[in-house]
């Protein structure tokens, strides 16, 4: 066997016993197993929620158009080896025993729906049933509030146009349902094959063609390449952020923060490693410097302990991979069979890239220690006298900066964020670092006596003013990066709530007369319904800003983008709605002596459509025009299930225009079929439930949440770890130093007191300043990252100095323990 090599085992065996390497060993470990379980886990999560999302779709992408597209669309998709699936939607009448009624009618190919599945009821009130597949032909599935109107029962005879078709199931939802929010009538589910024979569909009929595409995600990629220059005005390409952007914009902000959490446990780690490595090199000096009185020379030396490194190297390989693999499978399990989803296939790009890292760290922060190492002249093993410091040299610096900055690229595969990255780590630390040193340095010890256990922690703190310095600035960075992933995802949970409330909204009521609003402000208190204002609607087209024409004024493409290019809902609100609020301007009550009628823009439409406080709006009502004055601008929550205008004017402006009514409002579950009562009262009522849509947005978001507290997991371990790998590389020095005063008489009580004061209130110190710190970075990664409001966050202001007291606490006087369990004898011997 290779000779370095035998000696490297030798010396790896009586290491790990004396246990010099269990530290730079666990550091290792951990390394490996954060950085591939977390990218794997991160990885098929992301797929699982982006499949989940889907559901919102039931495909990963749709292409709606009014009319059949060129066939040359499908045949593209086909070679992409895209699954494909169509639905045709379309108002029609259903007849039952005579009896008309308007139903909204949906018509589904057999692979409906490619995601997701629908839900359905043998019977009215049987218990719900999920199945992967839609109606067959000659079936029709139809909604609860349609039997009970038309008083069906589940195995009658229905006719659509021409057609007789059995009712055999009881709709629940689709998984698109979100997709025909607003669709009038009771939904009707049936077989795309079945239409032809309905003679209903014909030339001008208002249709909506539904195109379903399913597969690969870079497939996908390549195929809307394709695709999107072909289009005309008529077509829309539809994907989460324009169907649901409120979940669109949750997963971003959740994939920000597994990237930003994922960053900062490499950084964690990074530093851990490089802490253990140079406290495993430390304490070797003597024994390089017996091996060279031995006559071993400088090469032989790092051959052995390179030789060391390679087997330590395999070793966490192979255990830390295989642990990784199993967290992450575990844990992913329980996600999977909770999403009710087949659990993604695993990649090799985790246990790469976890090998990598691995490397990287070795050869950047173990290497330059033992190549410094091998320098140690024989004559060393004389100077009992001298200190045994090792600190990193100016040129170690820059290969660990440099090491710590590819693994970061690597991860990220972003250069401009891995050095925004790595430079403000580098200045947070420096930042923290300088305040650190004056006030270790200002501490008063003076007027204590010499047997205190505080004047000796001061003195232990002073005097290693530099090395204590960087210490405190490593715990306070890593106390920091905790806090602000506990602070970000606190905001991300309370954003998700405020979004969907735990009464949000879950059924819409439109196409309200006036006469009707009375009726329903009852039925609203009968049955304790918490309901939104009833809103009037008026329909009205914009057409000129400014006298000029809307297409003139901006481009074609960015009038389509704004959603502005059709009809508008218009309204009016004396107060301003509430889930509203003013950005600028003024409400209409204040604004009542202008030359000009008032009107409130929503601000993003505005945006859009460069339009400013002081323009002249004008709409097309019917045949008639309408101009007004941009009063104010305000910014619309959306995604609060609630009643929502662009434009809101005055009333005086809109009151004679022709209109209708909505509202929104919650009603508990078990109060869901007494929507019926409401439509046998107002006939031409729609009553549109949207509570499915609800509960699958909050499973997303559900399942979000969990990812999120379990990445924090991985942080705190590596937090953990950091300072353990700190302590103890400066427990070498402690322990000479107690030496003397164990010889001098000092009882372990003092010893122990003393170390305890001095890391709890390190830990303290560093807590606070990363309290700080954690709160100016907060603010930032608010406005900038994640486009979130700007706030203060008192309640994590007192979890990092209680952190920082008990983990430093205790890891120090855990580590140190060994420093008062020994007699003087033994460690001058030692010595």
């Amino acid at each position: 066997m290779y000779k370095p090599l035998v000696i490297a085992w030798r010396f790896l065996r009586t290491d790990w016993r004396s246990g010099e390497l269990r530290l730079l060993v666990a550091a290792l470990l951990l390394s490996i197993i954060m950085v591939t379980a977390l990218t794997a886990f991160v990885e098929r999560l992301q797929i699982m929620l982006a499949g989940e999302s889907s559901h919102f779709l039931a495909a990963d992408r749709v292409l709606q158009s009014p009319r059949p597209v060129d066939h040359a669309f499908l045949l593209e998709a086909e070679k992409h080896a895209l699954t494909q699936a169509k639905t045709l939607s379309f108002q029609s009448m259903l007849y039952a025993a005579d009896e008309p009624h308007l139903v909204s009618v949906k018509a589904v190919s057999s692979s409906y729906p490619l995601v997701g599945k629908v839900k359905m009821r043998a019977q009215r009130f049987a218990s719900t049933t999920a199945v992967a597949t839609g109606p067959v032909q000659g079936e029709v599935w139809a909604e609860s509030r349609l039997l009970q109107k038309m008083q069906l029962s589940v195995g009658d005879k229905v006719f659509i146009g021409e057609t007789e078709l059995l009712l055999s199931k009881v709709l629940v939802s689709e998984p698109d349902r979100g997709l025909g929010f607003l669709s009038l009538g009771a939904r009707i589910l049936m077989h795309l094959d079945d239409v032809k024979s309905t003679g209903i569909v014909s030339e001008g009929s208002r249709l909506r063609y539904a195109y379903l595409f399913k597969g690969d995600h870079d497939a996908i990629h390549v195929y809307e390449k394709w695709l999107l220059p072909k289009l005309s005005d008529s077509h829309k390409w539809l994907d989460l952020k324009n169907t649901q952007p409120t979940v669109a914009v949750s997963l971003a902000r959740a994939k920000n923060f597994f990237l930003l959490s994922s960053c900062m446990v490499i950084v964690l780690v990074a530093i851990a490693v490089a802490m253990a490595s140079n406290q495993y090199c430390q304490r070797h000096i003597k024994h390089i410097a017996v091996l060279k009185s031995l006559g071993a020379s400088s090469l032989q030396i790092r051959n052995i302990f390179f030789s060391l490194m390679a087997i330590v190297f395999v070793g966490v390989l192979i255990l830390g991979g295989l642990c990784a693999f199993i967290l992450q499978e575990i844990i992913l399990q329980q996600v999977a069979t909770q999403l009710d989803t087949v659990l993604p296939d695993l990649t090799a790009w985790p246990f790469i890239l976890g090998a990598l890292s691995t490397i990287i760290s070795l050869v950047s922060f173990t290497v330059p220690p033992i190549l410094r190492l091998k320098a140690i002249p024989a004559v060393y093993i004389f100077q009992q006298s001298r200190q045994q410091d090792f600190p990193f040299s100016l040129l170690s610096l820059a290969i660990a900066t440099a090491g710590l900055s590819l693994l970061l690229l690597l991860y990220t595969q972003q250069l401009l964020l891995s050095a925004l990255l790595l430079a403000s780590l580098l200045g947070l630390i420096l930042v923290i670092a300088l305040p650190a040193f004056f006030i270790l340095k200002k501490l008063r010890r003076k007027g204590m006596h010499a047997s205190h256990w505080w004047p000796m922690a001061v003195m232990n703190l002073q005097r290693r003013l530099q090395s204590n310095a960087l210490q405190l600035a490593l715990f306070s960075v890593s106390l920091m990066l905790l806090v602000v992933l506990l602070g970000l995802k606190n905001n991300l949970f309370v954003q998700w709530q405020q979004q969907l409330p735990a009464k949000t909204p879950n059924f819409f009521l439109i196409n309200l007369q006036e006469n009707n609003v009375p009726h329903v402000n009852a039925w609203l208190k009968k049955h304790h319904a918490q309901s939104s204002v009833i809103y009037p609607m008026i329909r009205g087209r914009l057409t000129e800003i400014n006298g000029v024409k809307v297409r003139q004024y901006v481009s074609k493409e960015r009038f389509k983008r704004s959603g502005a290019d059709r009809e508008l809902n218009l309204s009016w609100s004396e107060d301003i709605p509430a889930d509203n609020t003013l950005v600028a301007g003024q409400w209409f009550n204040q604004n009542s002596k202008q030359a000009l009628a008032g009107v409130s823009v929503e601000s993003q439409l505005a945006k859009k459509l460069d339009i400013k406080l002081g323009d002249k709006l004008t709409f097309m009502i019917a045949a008639e025009t309408l101009t007004a004055q941009v009063s104010s601008l305000r910014k619309v929550a959306w995604d609060r299930m609630r009643p929502n205008f662009y434009m809101l004017m005055d009333k005086t402006q809109l009151q004679s225009h022709p209109k209708t009514f909505m509202t929104s409002f919650y009603l508990p579950e078990h109060l869901h079929a007494q929507t019926a009562q409401l439509l046998k009262v107002i006939p031409t009522a729609i009553v549109i439930e949207i509570h499915s849509l609800i509960q699958q947005i909050r499973s997303v978001m559900h399942h979000v949440s969990l990812a999120l507290q379990l990445v924090l997991v991985f942080v705190f371990t590596a937090v953990i770890l950091v300072m353990s790998a700190t302590v103890q590389g400066s427990l070498a020095g402690r322990r000479r130093e107690n030496t003397v005063i164990r010889a001098l008489g000092g009882s372990k009580q003092l010893i122990a007191r003393s170390l305890l004061v001095e890391f709890v209130f390190l830990g303290f110190l560093s807590g606070i300043l990363a309290t700080i710190a954690a709160q100016c970075v907060l603010m930032l990664i608010q406005k900038y990252l994640f486009l979130m409001p700007v706030q203060l966050n008192p309640s994590l202001w007192g979890i990092a100095p209680v952190l920082g007291m008990t983990i430093v606490g205790l890891a120090g006087f855990i580590s140190a323990r060994t420093v008062v369990s020994v007699t003087p004898m033994q460690l001058l011997r030692e010595q």
